[in-house]
């Protein structure tokens, strides 16, 4: 018995071994009967036995068959445990940094329930967060700089798979003295200056183009990449800014802010998250995905 042998050829052994009929096994795997009486016959060359002996309707295995098919399906079951992560996978035991795409909205979300629960229950399981420009997002996937970035929906190539995760809605923070707490007009919002937080090379963003479909822009006159600055800036001064509704609550009792609901309309922003195809079956990046959205859904998102 020599040369290579097509593991199917024992996928449809047990199958007819299970099933005790070519046509139920064929049908059970989908394929034709012509199929299973071929994968039969390269097995019965393979082992100089006939396996199969037909009684009836039915096809009785032989004493060699009977002989080989406890291995046979052990090892199939094995093969198919392997392919599910399902052998001896246990996230405790794989030390792992795991990098992801965050950005400083996005991790004080997520961090004060996912880290802690990490720290108790996987302390093996390390994580560094740093924030991702969307040209940046496939390409450090790509060389596997980061294992998984969590942003706004945008475009990608085939190799990077993406999953919903949660939305982002927006409103208005100012200082309780600005004349904008009197008049929350969309008016009133395109003639007042505005800080901005925003990533190098980020595109405009959804509340400018919401905006633009009244004709209206905003007038910037801070631009920044962390919204603890900006928000510190428009507690003390005459400033808006426009940032998520959960990342402001957060800021809240911290700061001297009103918090407004923006005066026109601004649909609520998908929020995906990104990882490479190459990283489908890894099993710590699989169970890390697992756990954000499992964070997402206890935080309501």
């Amino acid at each position: 018995m020599h040369g290579k042998l097509d593991l199917n050829l024992f996928v449809v052994l047990r199958a007819v071994y299970d099933h005790g009929s070519i046509t139920k096994a064929a049908n059970a795997l989908h394929i034709t009967q012509p199929a299973v009486s071929h994968a039969l016959g390269r097995l019965r060359e393979k082992f100089d036995d006939p396996l199969f002996i037909r009684h009836g309707r039915q096809v009785v295995p032989t004493p060699f068959c009977q002989g080989i098919i406890a291995s046979v399906v052990k090892s199939i079951e094995t093969l198919e445990s392997t392919l599910q992560g399902k052998v001896g996978f246990d996230i405790s035991d794989k030390p792992r940094q795991v990098n992801l795409g965050l950005r400083d909205v996005l991790e004080s979300i997520f961090f004060p329930v996912l880290i802690p629960e990490l720290v108790k229950h996987t302390p093996n399981i390390t994580v560094n967060s740093r924030q991702v420009t969307w040209p940046e997002l496939a390409p450090a996937l790509a060389a596997k700089e980061l294992d998984i970035v969590i942003d706004a929906l945008v475009p990608t190539s085939r190799d990077i798979r993406s999953q919903f995760i949660c939305e982002e809605t927006f409103v208005v923070i100012c200082a309780p003295s600005n004349s904008y707490v009197d008049n929350p007009s969309i008016k009133s919002y395109s003639v007042a200056q505005h800080a901005l937080v925003s990533l190098k090379d980020s595109k405009l963003d959804t509340v400018d183009l919401a905006l633009a479909q009244h004709n209206l822009h905003r007038n910037i006159a801070l631009q920044c990449e962390h919204y603890f600055a900006a928000v510190n800036v428009v507690s003390q001064c005459d400033l808006l800014l426009t940032m998520p509704t959960r990342f402001a609550q957060q800021f809240s009792n911290k700061f001297d802010i009103e918090i407004l609901p923006l005066p026109f309309e601004v649909p609520p922003l998908p929020v995906h998250m990104y990882w490479h195809k190459n990283a489908d079956e890894d099993l710590v990046n699989l169970w890390m995905r697992e756990k954000l959205v499992e964070v997402a859904d206890k935080l309501g998102i």
